[in-house]
């Protein structure tokens, strides 16, 4: 499981399952990370690039800042591809 925690990264797209699987084993094995700041850095370093930078800019104090504001970095993202996408269309 251990290996599963530090090897644990954001699929695709998929967000959504990262985090819950990331959840899941922190409950799982509360005693893996010495402390909330490497639980965060550990968090963080499975997300993609792109959302990576913004989280760790951004300071997040705990996990759930950190979850939080990724969720808002990938939603935004979407976003901007579904226009990006709309726009090339549009202009066909």
């Amino acid at each position: 499981m251990e290996d599963e925690f530090y090897g644990l990264t954001v699929n695709g797209s998929d967000l959504k399952t990262y985090i819950r699987r990331f959840q899941e084993l922190t409950i799982l094995c509360p005693n893996m990370v010495p402390n909330s700041e490497k639980l965060m850095e550990a968090f963080i370093g499975g997300l993609p690039q792109s959302i990576e930078g913004n989280v760790t800019a951004s300071k997040p104090q705990t996990l759930e800042e950190a979850i939080n504001i990724s969720q808002r970095i990938s939603t935004l993202e979407t976003t901007l591809e579904d226009i990006q996408v709309s726009s090339e269309s549009s202009s066909i």
